[in-house]
């Protein structure tokens, strides 16, 4: 390590000695707030120039919030960081390593930015790409031609029984109301924060900002293969029929008195149930059924967790549509407490339906006629499951009760409720050793193969 220190003017009357590792970076982004009116700058300084800042000649004796962030030159990723506030001539810091959250620098901008984050994948290369997508503002002016955009990232690896933590810090020209977003690992937990800046020299005055705000990186398509390896070693050969893929709700939900008045049991936004990184949580439509049966009569069990109402639909009904198969994919596997049942999450998708298009790039495909979770056999001519956990499908269309009704072996019950659903859901068990994928994924192919489960 080759510490050196240097020093940072601020304008002409306030000398701030800055000690760091040379060999650990090469340029500085300095944040100045001023905390009499959370005026904030940023300023951007390579480590071989003189460095030197313009305040716009502050009163004597303001005090300033000063945060330093150590980056490598077209590198985004902080490597050391402090903050301070500093009210007199001279001020020492040194740079620390960055391993805990900081505070964001506050802005006294007075209009707020607002952000929708969209999280795609590009089909052909299966890569993700996280874009801010900011609402309600208009494209920049040909005089404008470019706003400019500071984005600071926070992220926690909480997903993954790993303590890390990183920063990131990124300077951003787009003629658009798309924002890039660093390039971040999946199954991350990020709070982040924007800034719409006006630039002089090397001063990026914040003249606009977002509020904090967070969200989880989705599990990409090999996090979605490792989930599916996790099920297959957890599942315990245990074969039993499908009769029915039934559904509970309570007799007074929306859906239920709305579908007794339309005859449509309409679907609805997925909710947070399950492992926190899915990539269709809140993203995609549909209505739950679980296709596991008692496993002592092979019928739906007498009680409901989830309401007394209680439609049971054969399986061919929702897995085919005019005689096309439906498209099932593998997309959660998780606990909701410790020692509790584990779940198989499925997704039934109409080929070509927008459900089906987010989902093919996202979700695991599987073969209707060979998986373990649910499947067509041809001997018995039954749709049947293999899984000791508890598997539960999203179809991810309407039903139409009054056709379904038509339909032999459709029926509709009451039965003995023990519970309803808990808004929003339920987390997935960050702590369970079963379901969570692991530090090192590639040791999940291993015992698949050695099992001869892939």
């Amino acid at each position: 390590m080759v510490e050196v220190q240097k020093i940072l003017h601020i304008g002409s009357t306030i000398i701030f000695k800055i000690t760091y590792d040379r060999d650990q970076i090469s340029r500085i982004i300095c944040a100045v707030q001023n905390t009499d009116n959370n005026e904030t700058n940023f300023y951007f300084l390579n480590c071989t120039n003189f460095w030197y800042i313009d305040q716009n000649q502050q009163p004597p004796n303001t005090e300033l919030r000063i945060t330093i962030y150590g980056l490598k030159i077209n590198e985004p990723k902080v490597i050391l960081r402090n903050t301070v506030i500093i009210n007199s001539p001279v001020h020492h810091m040194r740079l620390e390593s960055h391993n805990k959250h900081g505070l964001f620098p506050i802005s006294v901008a007075t209009d707020e930015l607002k952000f929708n984050v969209d999280q795609s994948v590009n089909e052909m290369t299966n890569e993700s790409c996280i874009i801010f997508k900011c609402e309600d503002v208009p494209l920049p002016t040909r005089f404008e031609f470019k706003y400019h955009y500071i984005q600071i990232i926070q992220t926690t690896s909480t997903t993954n029984h790993v303590s890390s933590y990183n920063e990131y810090v990124e300077l951003t020209p787009t003629d658009n109301n798309e924002i890039p977003c660093v390039n971040l690992p999946s199954r991350e937990a990020v709070n982040y924060k924007i800034y719409r800046v006006s630039q002089s020299g090397n001063r990026y005055h914040v003249t606009k900002t977002s509020n904090e705000s967070n969200f989880i990186t989705h599990n990409t398509m090999v996090d979605v293969n490792n989930l599916h390896r996790l099920a297959l070693l957890a599942n315990v050969a245990t074969t039993m029929p499908v009769p029915y893929l039934y559904r509970n709700k309570p007799s007074t939900h929306l859906t239920i008195r709305e579908a007794n008045r339309t005859g449509i049991m309409t679907k609805y936004i997925k909710d947070n149930n399950g492992d926190q990184a899915s990539s269709i949580n809140e993203k995609i439509n549909g209505l739950f059924f679980s296709a596991t049966a008692d496993r002592r009569t092979h019928n739906p069990p007498v009680r409901s967790p989830f309401g007394n109402y209680r439609i049971l639909v054969p399986p061919q009904y929702l897995l085919k549509f005019n005689s096309i198969p439906a498209n099932i994919y593998f997309a959660d596997f998780y606990c909701k407490k410790q020692g509790g049942p584990h779940y198989i999450t499925l997704v039934l998708t109409k080929p070509g339906s927008v459900e089906d298009v987010y989902c093919k790039p996202r979700l695991l495909k599987l073969d209707i006629n060979n998986n373990k979770f649910l499947y067509y056999d041809r001997i018995h001519d039954q749709y049947r499951t293999d899984s000791s956990s508890n598997v539960e499908v999203l179809y991810t269309e309407n039903i139409n009760l009054n056709e379904m009704r038509s339909k032999l072996g459709f029926r509709e019950v009451y039965v003995l409720s023990t519970g309803q659903s808990r808004p929003g859901g339920i987390p997935k068990n960050t702590s369970c050793n079963i379901c969570n994928l692991p530090k090192n994924p590639s040791r999940i192919l291993s015992f698949c193969q050695i099992l001869g489960l892939y």
